[in-house]
């Protein structure tokens, strides 16, 4: 019997050769939590079937799910199967944060925000006096409300709030996470297979200065705060030796936005001598030629920055602070300093015309970029984007289409999304002749006229 199961509810179908990665969060929580003296189990459902997970989560008291968008609906119906077999049921992760009462008629309680503390009290007052109320950074149900000894008011929803809890300040105090509680040879079979390397994610930093329309960030908010980069590297080290894995990916929402510190960590890694390459999310307006060699002396093998569009008004509609002209400086300045790029766009944002779409889509495909994602914009709750949109919802939620990897259109847009998806095929078929044919795709420039044309027309 375990004291608590934390579940990461997403489920690989095979139909997709993307990165995949254990889920970190619910690591730190397990490992926090295993300090404490708990006896925590994850799983992961990456690489299992969904009756599976039933059957091995009923052997715990406590059960955490995590959920984000493209998550609610098997971390729903996990919970709801799960309601009978155990004592406690916890829903966390940045869809609760957002939207608790989505959760909180399925859950007993929903955290809200940074998980490791809250889940620590939480257990606690399991194994004592169930005052949940005096935990920060719940929401609690109806049947726990009635439960509890001491009298609570209830809101008009039937749950109740117990307060926002402060952020972690130092996250050096944090154990790693729980790595030994992943299926870790399952991930790097899976890599080897794919891409002919091993890879894992880890974190440097939590949380983002900058307030982009389209993001969401229910769980670390707007406080940046950053490992020393002492203990950075120290993960680091576990990563490749313990665990022999070959490649990191960090997957900070903004791993450089403060140029001193990244320095620093990279001159950790080279004092080291660790040898190890990795990958990393950055900001194009804070990338300069400087920090570029440091990043590839240090072991950087490919930026991936979020440009979003080619578009200078596009990017003021997104509240980017960001300019084209940034986008593309600082992907040739990563690229002279021997480092792959890849980037981020966004197409159809709300207030967007065919000529600004047209720009990113030639953006996208003319620069010298290593790979790049195109999506249709996903408004969620709490983000500027989904207040712009929040009269033309169709639907709350993403679902993974049955058949086939598909964008999906949450509101009801100007354009189709056939026009989008059209859109993006362009892009990619664009930048793959380009590769392919070097200075001789100036023959396809009437394609691309036709085709520019077309993508005019549709509706």
């Amino acid at each position: 019997m375990y004291d608590l199961t934390l579940i990461f509810p997403y489920f690989d179908d095979g139909r997709s050769k993307s990165f995949k990665f254990p889920p970190l969060g619910i690591g730190y929580i397990a490992s926090y939590l295993m300090m404490h003296g708990y006896k925590v189990r994850i799983i992961d459902c990456t690489f299992k079937k969904p009756e599976d997970v039933i059957s091995e989560a009923s052997h715990s008291k406590v059960v955490g799910i995590y959920s984000m968008l493209s998550m609610v609906r098997p971390a729903l119906d996990i919970a709801s199967a799960l309601k009978e077999k155990v004592e406690l049921l916890v829903a966390g992760g940045p869809m609760p944060s957002a939207y608790p009462v989505k959760f909180i008629d399925t859950f007993d309680i929903v955290v809200q925000g940074e998980g490791e503390e809250t889940m620590l009290e939480i257990m606690k007052e399991f194994d004592g006096d169930m005052h949940f109320e005096r935990v920060k950074g719940l929401h609690l149900s109806s049947k726990i409300v009635k439960k509890t000894a001491q009298t609570i008011s209830a809101n008009g929803c039937g749950n109740f709030f117990t307060g926002q809890r402060s952020l972690i300040k130092n996250l050096d105090i944090l154990p790693f996470p729980a790595r030994d509680l992943y299926d870790n040879n399952l991930y790097k079979q899976y890599y080897r297979r794919n891409y002919g390397y091993t890879m894992t994610s880890m974190i440097a930093s939590r949380g983002c200065p900058f307030s982009c329309g389209f993001c969401w960030r229910p769980d670390y908010g707007r406080v940046y705060r950053v490992r020393s980069p002492e203990n950075i590297v120290d993960e680091m080290e576990e990563i490749q030796y313990k665990f022999g894995y070959e490649r990191i990916w960090f997957a900070d929402e903004l791993f450089i936005a403060n140029k001193r510190h990244t320095l620093r960590l990279c001159q950790e890694i080279i004092d080291r001598r660790l040898d190890i390459m990795w990958e990393c999310l950055a900001r194009a307006d804070l990338m300069d030629a400087d920090l570029a060699k440091a990043m590839k002396r240090a072991g950087c093998h490919k930026i991936i920055f979020g440009l979003e569009a080619g578009d200078d008004h596009t990017l003021q509609l997104m509240n980017k602070k960001l300019k084209v002209k940034q986008s593309k400086n600082a992907v040739y300045t990563a690229v002279k300093a021997g480092i792959k790029v890849g980037a981020f766009f966004i197409l159809g944002y709300p207030g967007e015309t065919n000529e600004s779409m047209l720009k990113t889509i030639k953006m996208a495909s003319s620069l010298p970029l290593d790979y790049f994602s195109m999506t249709v914009p996903y408004p969620l709750p709490g983000t500027k984007l989904y207040e712009t949109v929040k009269d033309k919802m169709l639907v709350e939620e993403w679902e993974k289409p049955l058949h086939g990897y598909d964008h999906r259109l949450l509101f009801k847009h100007e354009f189709s999304i056939e026009k989008l998806k059209y859109g993006m095929w362009k892009a990619v078929t664009q930048a793959k002749m380009r590769r392919k044919l070097g200075p001789f795709y100036i023959f396809l420039k009437p394609w691309e006229f036709y085709t520019d044309h077309k993508f005019k027309k549709m509706a």
